[in-house]
């Protein structure tokens, strides 16, 4: 991959984790007005903070990179240029465990070149832990090397996934999700998809496998698994439509991806 539009990755990624990290400190304290619901669905919900803090990351990001931004709650806060590397944010994956006081979220920062992921920052401010990557630089927990499981049976092995806002829960989907469980010898839903790759990425978890998932939820994720050793697999390359992802080594990945 040609890396002369986007220069020093380990610069752009010091910039990236900086900002979550400070950002982290912020969401840490769940701030009463932070926490206020905005927008409500029939299964997802939006707070204040989500807006804020995509606000945050979008202003120290500005000031610091000269790459397009492309954030979760507002789209393109900075002009897109055909061929240019371009920033893709999630403020805060996981809004209902935050509002819940749950500790399964976090920020999730990536940097994308060509439909792919060249960076991925994914810090969990509850634990203290942040997770990054650069592309064929290896992938790290607050500073220390990392690496995808080695398990090859799927019954051996713990399963990451979830049922995204998109997802259709009729009867015949939720068969075909529990035959999907049934190969696994456990089934894990942290209700954040951006952590369940960096559980993928560092071992914790053997797999992780949603369908109907948006970009900005798994692009910095994407690049932890790759960094680390794994496999992912994705449907499409699209902003705009959800997209059905696998992510795990890649014997799992051949067996069940």
């Amino acid at each position: 991959m040609n890396m002369t539009k986007i220069g020093n990755l380990d610069e752009h990624m010091e910039i990236a984790k900086e900002i979550a990290m400070s950002l982290g400190n912020i969401l840490r304290n769940r701030s009463e007005d932070w926490l206020n619901i905005s927008t409500s669905t029939e299964h997802d919900i939006k707070l204040v903070g989500d807006k804020k803090a995509e606000d945050f990351i979008f202003n120290s990001l500005v000031k610091k990179s000269p790459f397009p931004i492309f954030g979760e709650e507002s789209g393109w806060r900075k002009p897109q240029h055909d061929g240019l590397p371009y920033w893709i944010i999630d403020p805060i994956d996981g809004t209902v465990n935050y509002l819940q006081g749950i500790p399964s979220c976090c920020i999730s920062i990536a940097l994308m070149y060509k439909n792919k992921p060249v960076i991925g920052v994914i810090h969990d401010f509850n634990r203290e832990e942040t997770f990054t990557a650069i592309n064929n630089a290896g992938a790290h927990l607050n500073g220390k090397s990392i690496y995808v499981a080695k398990k090859i049976k799927s019954q051996d092995a713990i399963l990451a996934t979830g049922f995204p806002t998109q997802t259709h829960c009729s009867i015949n989907e939720i068969s075909k999700t529990v035959n999907t469980f049934s190969r696994w010898k456990k089934i894990r839903m942290l209700g954040s998809a951006a952590l369940s790759l960096a559980y993928v990425a560092s071992g914790r978890i053997d797999a992780y496998h949603e369908n109907s998932i948006m970009l900005w939820d798994i692009a910095a994720g994407w690049a932890l698994v790759e960094a680390a050793g794994g496999v992912v697999s994705v449907s499409r390359k699209s902003l705009n439509s959800p997209i059905d992802v696998f992510a795990s080594n890649a014997d799992l990945s051949l067996i069940n991806g």
